[in-house]
């Protein structure tokens, strides 16, 4: 069945290749799944516990940072070693961060369950994985990395509104639980997928094609070579912006939509427009940046979120809503497979882990106070308006600087 699937959609079929993508795909799905659902969870959070929201969205700052502190960590580690077992312990680890989440009453319980032990084994969500990835294709890696990203919006809609159900029917706390059980449960073998090719890339005969480009194009940067690049930098502010505008609209979307009037099942069901339309941008965008020039894809994905953004401030009722959620999430989600694929093809394979972890670091400490910055703004103002607006303006600066994004050029 998996080969006639494969053999219809084109893909090789003689090797390891598409498992570890398809391996990729369910543990990003996974992960990232019962990160989004933070937002379902900061109003029962808020309702017992008195907190404000600009303390209770702080931990997604600490999340952010640690998580992107430890992508750095993960990333060499899988370099090293490969993704397997790193993915494996995560994944423990994170199922242990949600049940001492599950047990705070005090806002340091949360920036260390959440923020640091969740955030600690997420480093391992995304990096290893693409990198893992990346390693097996030339070709069609556009399209790989892409269906790997795309678990993140499957994510989206399976688990916030499950989650809210299971808020509605056991509480926080038991949803909680289950949700650390379900991630070790089923994470945990789905690591056991991930393995190295057993010959370099570029020797492969479907990979042929490309041999004497990636001589010449990619070749292989080590990370003190890449930081010192004008390439790295930007791609570095650009995924500031990104995380910026995202962490305003996961972690805030769903409690301004309550705060409107909404019922909850409507607005939580926002995170599941935003993670399938960003499938179809994922493995879209990530497909014709392998067929077509990608240069004015990234600039493009980058302004739609700006203009989304913008249009925040005055959408007011539920179709405008779902349809700028839609749209976020093809814009979004079509952003993530083009920085990562323009990563690899800057900077290649060899010790892309290092480097996109070093990436992820930077832009998601930076980025990750767009959360914080929009919880202080409500609790100053009542409204998200000016926090809608900051993140427009930041997301649209991103759109121009990836505008000015060239391959760099190694000496020697």
């Amino acid at each position: 069945m998996r080969n006639r699937l494969l053999e219809k959609l084109n893909l090789n079929t003689q090797d390891n290749a598409w498992d570890v993508v398809l391996a990729g795909f369910f543990l990003v799905m996974l992960l990232y799944g019962s990160y989004y659902c933070f937002g379902v969870f900061l109003k029962p959070i808020l309702s017992e516990l008195g907190w404000n929201r600009a303390l209770t969205s702080g931990a997604i700052a600490v999340y952010m940072f640690i998580h992107g502190a430890s992508g750095i960590l993960m990333g060499y580690l899988s370099d090293k070693y490969g993704a397997r077992w790193v993915t494996s312990v995560s994944t423990i680890i994170i199922a242990m961060g949600y049940y001492f989440m599950s047990k705070i009453t005090e806002p340091v319980h949360l920036y260390l369950s959440f923020g640091v032990i969740v955030g600690f084994g997420m480093g391992a969500a995304y990096v290893p994985p693409i990198t893992a990835v990346t390693r097996w294709f030339v070709l069609k890696r556009g399209l790989a990395i892409g269906i790997v990203a795309a678990g993140v919006g499957v994510g989206q809609i399976i688990f916030p509104p499950c989650t809210r159900y299971l808020i509605t029917t056991y509480g926080w706390r038991t949803s909680l639980i289950i949700m650390g059980l379900f991630i070790g449960v089923i994470g945990f073998p789905v690591t056991m997928f991930f393995r190295e090719p057993s010959v370099n890339i570029l020797e492969r005969p479907d990979n042929n094609i490309q041999k004497e480009n990636n001589k010449l194009m990619n070749k292989d940067y080590r990370l003190r070579e890449a930081v010192k690049t004008p390439a790295f930098t930007l791609l570095l502010c650009i995924f500031i912006t990104l995380i910026f505008g995202l962490t305003i609209v996961t972690t805030h979307l769903v409690a301004h939509m309550d705060d409107m009037g909404f019922g909850h099942i409507q607005a939580a069901f926002v995170l599941t427009l935003i993670g399938g339309s960003g499938i179809i941008g994922r493995i879209a965008i990530g497909g014709a940046a392998d067929r077509y020039n990608s240069k004015n894809l990234l600039p493009a994905s980058l302004m739609l979120q700006a203009i989304l953004l913008f249009s925040l401030i005055r959408a007011n009722n539920l179709q405008e809503l779902y349809i700028v959620a839609t749209l976020y999430g093809l814009g979004y989600g079509g952003t993530l497979p083009l920085i990562i694929k323009k990563n690899i093809d800057f900077f290649g394979t060899a010790y892309s882990g290092t480097i996109f972890g070093v990436l992820i670091f930077g832009g998601t400490s930076a980025g990750a106070i767009g959360a914080p910055y929009a919880g202080y703004i409500y609790d100053k103002t009542g409204y998200y308006s000016a926090a809608f607006l900051t993140g427009g303006i930041i997301l649209s600066a991103g759109a121009i600087l990836s505008i000015l994004l060239k391959r760099p050029k190694k000496q020697g």
